[in-house]
């Protein structure tokens, strides 16, 4: 019997307020993992908190703003104040602004190159301070497909996950040898906030918004379906577990088929 059993094992889950970040803090949970739930949004990282430790974990709230290097390395020293050690870190807080790359004022492109890019590089980096010592680690760095399919008006988003790819892999290499595994999942489309607001942008009722998203998804996946945070958390589970330990510097996509390299 297939058993992913996290038993023992802190993480921390940036962005875990809600959408993606959530979900996965939530499986890492119970998986039996104790999870630090960080977010910019100490309220909804609070809630997230609330129903992890319903299933009898333990768990923190940390409000971190991950474009500041100093918050991310204090997020990782209150988690290993609190529980003792690090074994996994998930890097899932992001941002997406879709438009045409003409449009971008000098104040987005450097937002989301902070939030998706170097928000990511910072929680790494901190993580491997305390993982490479311990010979011992799982990182697991969020990116999409948008930084394979290339799409209008994605330029900017699929520039900062393109680059999140990039990075992981020549860190994996740069680490193998400390007996640490880094990997990246690609989710495909999942109805998370980020495009309910993109949705927002393109019809006025939610009517409209659910046929539009209804139409990219017969067209765009091969499975016909959305993809459910569920469905990458499950995935996370498994590489942060000792089936996935032979598993590094790898992007794997969560999409239904639609991305097929």
């Amino acid at each position: 019997m297939l058993e992913m059993n996290l038993t023992k094992k802190v993480a921390i889950v940036t962005g875990g307020a809600g959408g993606l970040g959530k979900a996965i803090a939530l499986k890492l949970a119970e998986a039996g993992a104790v999870v630090a739930v960080s977010d910019i949004n100490l309220e909804g990282a609070k809630e997230t908190v609330d129903e992890i430790k319903a299933m009898g974990q333990a768990s923190i709230a940390v409000k971190t703003d991950i474009t500041k290097s100093a918050e991310v390395s204090s997020l990782v020293e209150t988690t290993i104040k609190e529980f003792g050690n690090l074994h996994i870190m998930i890097n899932a807080a992001g941002m997406g602004i879709i438009k045409p790359v003409s449009d971008f004022a000098d104040n987005e492109i450097d937002k989301i190159l902070d939030l998706n890019l170097k928000g990511t590089i910072y929680g790494t980096r901190e993580a491997l301070k305390h993982m490479i010592p311990n010979k011992e680690g799982k990182i697991i760095n969020i990116s999409s497909i948008a930084a394979k399919n290339a799409s209008p008006g994605t330029s900017m988003y699929a520039a900062t996950k393109s680059g999140v790819i990039a990075f992981s892999k020549a860190v994996a290499r740069e680490v193998a040898h400390d007996n640490i595994n880094i990997n990246v999942i690609c989710p495909g489309i999942i109805k998370t906030p980020m495009w309910i607001a993109q949705l927002k942008t393109m019809a006025d009722s939610v009517e409209e918004q659910n046929k539009i998203f209804d139409s990219y998804i017969e067209r765009e996946i091969p499975l016909n379906r959305p993809q459910e945070p569920e469905d990458i958390a499950n995935i996370i589970v498994y590489l942060c577990s000792e089936q996935g330990k032979n598993i590094t510097a790898q992007d794997i996509n969560v999409d239904g088929g639609s991305i097929v390299f």
